[in-house]
């Protein structure tokens, strides 16, 4: 059996102290490795090799554009190694081979490259000063900072926490989930690879209740990116406080996609199966509340029927295979209780619905992608994050009632607007509140805009110069430089 240890001065650990927990293919539901997970001294080892990695020399004395040309390298290694990194991830998520070498790959190492131009450009600012003073603004790294990953998209995510953190100039401990630690190991080897110092990236694997805790816990640790549920950022938050610890949350999302009786309905419905389904609808910024407008319905329903009827679903490493399984467990029995809650409260499923038994791959975690028609604003399935391949269609009446139905729910993370009258698609864009807005189209502008969550989705950003900053913490100067500036009492 395949083992996977901790990273730790570049180095994998072949012995924590700590428990093990096997590593499942959901695809197929066969155990693929078994990682060592970190005990709570573990974790301090860990903590002080980033620490002294961090205040090292060799660090220290790293330009901004060293920092950048380190990226740029390990943008350069992620290609390079796109095959092995693109198996590592099929295996652990399940994930179609085709979303991963036409998608999740490149936006792994164009994250990666983006933040490597951004490393040199962090700038403060000269205010206006008194006589007799020099005064600027300056943005220095935090030290030793930790990224929580979620199991969704371990890969992206990943790339997302470390390069923005490295071009601030931070040392980085990860966290991947228990579900799916793969990459993440193999990320930290290549930035070895890419001439990051020794320390400067780590890696401790475990649970978050235990792992995770000790991390959120540890004082030496200055910043908390996390990743996640809602529930979960709500107690890292609750945890930081004691020590004023900064943290930075992207959470979960109800998201809407509006169509307006206006918009060219074809390419909305491909866009609205594509944001439900990619990922088997594992994804933060899915538009799982389909919001029509009434007029145009029934035809629109029709057109989502045909195009999810031409969905494959099955085999992760076939080319054509578009939707592959939810990637654990708990989600899987989590997704289809909520496919019965619909039933329950009166919603009629027009598509999928079920399980499915693929064959050779029988003890998978396989969901047929569903649509849910008859939904209303207030039911469960319209209000609550399912996390799986679930659409729901609910109907408007005009502008007003569909901004009311898109802002009624707790969450705040992005939203897709499709329209051709453009004075309404800015009235949109105004009056959502969310913090992304596609319209008339889904998921593009990555990795340069930034992803700022609203409401309980989130604190901070991810993404964009905003997610760099985001690593960041402000200094203020004021210089004296003619012995006349005012000290106060002249004793």
């Amino acid at each position: 059996m395949k083992k996977i240890g901790p990273i730790i001065n570049g180095e994998e650990l072949d012995f924590t102290g700590g428990d093990t927990v096997d590593v499942i293919n959901p695809a197929t539901g066969e155990v693929i490795a078994r990682q060592l997970c970190c005990n709570s001294e573990c974790v301090n080892e860990i903590v002080e090799s980033s620490k002294k990695a961090f205040n090292s020399e060799e660090w220290q004395r790293m330009s901004p554009a060293g920092r950048g040309h380190c990226l740029t390298r390990l943008a350069d290694l992620v290609e390079a190694h796109s095959e092995e990194l693109a198996g590592l991830e099929l295996q652990d998520t399940g994930k179609p081979v085709s979303q991963l070498k036409n998608s999740e790959i490149p936006l792994t190492a164009s994250i990666v490259r983006f933040y490597a131009g951004a490393a040199d450009k962090i700038e403060g600012r000269v205010k206006s000063a008194s006589t007799g003073t020099f005064q600027f603004t300056m943005y220095e790294p935090y030290g030793v900072v930790a990224g929580i990953l979620p199991w969704n998209y371990p890969l992206v995510n990943v790339a997302m926490k470390i390069a923005p953190a490295l071009a601030a100039g931070n040392a980085i401990i990860i966290k991947p989930s228990v579900d799916t630690p793969l990459t993440s190991v193999a990320f930290a080897k290549l930035c070895i690879k890419a001439g990051i110092p020794k320390g400067i990236v780590n890696v401790a694997l475990g649970k978050g209740s235990s792992t995770g805790q000790s991390l959120i816990e540890h004082p030496d640790i200055k910043k908390i990116s996390f990743t996640g549920s809602t529930a979960i950022g709500q107690q890292i938050q609750r945890q930081a406080v004691d020590q004023m610890k900064a943290v930075n949350l992207e959470l979960g999302g109800k998201n809407a996609l509006i169509v307006f009786a206006d918009a060219d309905l074809d390419k909305a419905a491909n866009a609205a199966i594509i944001s439900a389904f990619v990922n088997a609808g594992q994804l933060c910024v899915s538009c799982s509340r389909l919001l029509v407008e009434e007029s145009v319905a029934s035809e629109f329903q029709a057109i989502l029927k045909e195009k999810v009827n031409k969905l494959i679903v099955g085999d992760p490493n076939n080319e054509d295979t578009l939707v592959g399984p939810m990637i654990t467990k708990a989600q899987y029995e989590t997704a289809l209780d909520y496919i019965k809650i619909a039933s329950d409260e009166g919603c009629k499923v027009i598509s999928g619905g079920k399980k499915m038994n693929l064959p050779n791959m029988a003890g998978g975690f396989w969901i047929e992608p569903t649509i849910l028609s008859g939904v209303k604003a207030d039911m469960r399935v319209a209000t609550e994050e399912i996390f799986g391949p679930v659409l729901s269609i609910i109907s408007f009446k005009d502008e007003a009632e569909a901004v009311k139905i898109s802002n009624s729910v707790m969450y705040g993370l992005s939203g897709s607007v499709w329209t051709t009258d453009g004075s309404r698609s800015m009235r949109m864009v105004k009056a959502l509140n969310t913090g992304i807005i596609w319209v008339n189209c889904m998921m593009e502008g990555y990795p340069q805009t930034p992803l700022p969550p609203h409401k309980m989705s989130g604190t901070g950003v991810e993404l964009g110069l905003e997610g760099m900053m985001a690593y960041c913490k402000q200094k203020s100067a004021v210089m004296s430089y003619d012995n006349k500036a005012t000290v106060g009492w002249n004793l």
